[in-house]
């Protein structure tokens, strides 16, 4: 959660990917039996806190995501890392759009100016973000 309020500079803020709902889809598609719906509604409510959104918006995002993850992860599991890069892209920015979707539905204006930055850079992250995470689940015996 740390790395999600990272202050960074303007240019490159954009740029930060959406780390929680890397992580969630990363457990999604690991350990599905362990990380669900639920368990990416109380994060989500723990983003929106930390961020000082309107409480449940981020919530809707990562339950919807992960969900889409548990429900394909068999399949996920079968791509290479650039197919699965790929797919992440596209999860990250279902995320994107569901929050971008809360915001108007509230009336918040909206910058598109780099919105989607995040959704690709979080897929660039994606091979290193596994490997480190795949080591760590090794090392630690969990799942």
């Amino acid at each position: 959660m740390a790395m999600r309020i990272l202050p960074l500079p303007q240019a490159w803020a954009p740029w930060n990917p959406d780390w929680i709902l890397l992580l969630l889809i990363y457990w999604a598609v690991a350990a599905p039996d362990r990380v669900g719906v639920g368990t990416a509604w109380l994060t989500g409510l723990m983003a929106d806190a930390l961020t000082g959104r309107l409480l449940g918006q981020q919530a809707l995002a990562y339950s919807v995501v992960v969900y889409v993850g548990v429900r394909f992860h068999r399949r996920f599991q079968l791509y290479p890392m650039l197919q699965q890069a790929f797919v992440v892209v596209l999860l990250l920015g279902l995320g994107l759009l569901l929050t971008l979707w809360t915001r108007q539905i509230r009336g918040a204006g909206s910058a598109l100016e780099g919105y989607w930055f995040a959704a690709l850079s979080g897929g660039l992250v994606w091979p290193l973000a596994c490997a480190v995470l795949d080591g760590l689940r090794r090392r630690f015996g969990a799942v």
